[in-house]
C-alpha cells in the first residue's frame, strides 16, 4: 500500500513543481519521451516518485510514456494533444493553461493577468525570452511558486512566505478546473495524468517555514 503520511519538504515541494512545470509549457521533444519511458529512478520523472502521495501516477504517466509503441510515435501524437489542449486548436474541447480561462467570462487577459504581471514586476523578475504567453499561464505561475518557495526556505522573511502562500492558493482557485479540462479532452491520457499530478501536489499541506505571517 502506498506511504501517503510522509511530509513534504520545500526543497521536494519546490523540484516537484518545476518538474511538472516542465510538462505544461511546450510540446516534448523525442529524446524528452525517451527519458521519460525510463524507470522512474532513472528518468525526469524521478523527483516525482521519491514524493509517496504521487508514486501511483507517476508510475501511470510512465506507463502511457510507454505505450504509444514507438517514441517517434508518440511524440506526434502528444503533440497533437498539446496543440488541441493547450494552444486552442480544439476549440470548446481544450484546456487553456490560463487562470483567466477559469475565471469570470472565461476569456483571456482578465484581471489574473494583470495581477500576475504586477507581482513578477514586485519580484523583479520575467517571463524567459521566447516564451510569449499571458502572464496568468500555469507556467509562470509555477515558476514563480517555485522561486519563491527556494526564497523563503533560505531567508524565512514574511513577505517571501506571504508571496509562497499567495501563489499557492492563487493556482489551487483554479487548477481544478483545469485538471478537469485535461481529463475531459485529452486523448492521450498523458496530459490528463499530468495534470492529476498537479493537482495532487498543490493539495498537500505547503511547506512553508514557520516564521509567523503578520495578519
Amino acid at each position: 500500500m502506498m506511504n501517503t503520511s510522509q511530509a513534504i519538504s520545500g526543497p521536494q515541494y519546490a523540484d516537484a513543481v518545476a518538474t511538472l512545470s516542465g510538462l505544461f509549457g511546450t510540446p516534448l521533444e523525442l529524446e524528452d519521451l525517451e527519458a521519460m519511458a525510463l524507470p522512474a529512478e532513472n528518468g525526469p520523472l524521478g523527483l516525482l516518485a521519491r514524493i509517496p502521495l504521487l508514486q501511483d501516477d507517476v508510475a501511470k504517466l510512465i506507463a502511457i510514456a510507454r505505450d504509444f509503441g514507438s517514441p517517434k510515435a508518440g511524440v506526434i501524437e502528444l503533440n497533437k494533444a498539446f496543440c488541441r489542449l493547450f494552444l486552442g486548436a480544439g476549440g470548446p474541447m481544450s484546456a487553456p493553461p490560463y487562470e483567466s480561462a477559469y475565471l469570470g467570462s472565461g476569456r483571456l487577459f482578465q484581471a489574473p493577468a494583470g495581477e500576475m504581471a504586477k507581482l513578477l514586476r514586485e519580484q523583479c523578475l520575467q517571463p524567459v525570452e521566447g516564451f510569449p504567453e499571458a502572464p496568468d499561464h500555469l507556467v509562470v505561475e509555477l515558476s514563480l511558486l517555485e522561486e519563491s518557495l527556494r526564497l523563503a526556505g533560505v531567508s524565512e522573511d514574511k513577505a517571501d512566505i506571504a508571496t509562497v502562500r499567495s501563489l499557492h492558493e492563487r493556482l489551487k482557485s483554479w487548477v481544478p478546473a483545469f485538471e478537469k479540462a485535461c481529463g475531459d479532452f485529452d486523448r492521450t491520457g498523458f496530459y490528463a495524468c499530468a495534470a492529476r499530478l498537479l493537482g495532487r501536489l498543490l493539495n498537500e499541506p505547503l511547506p512553508c517555514p514557520s516564521a509567523p505571517i503578520a495578519a
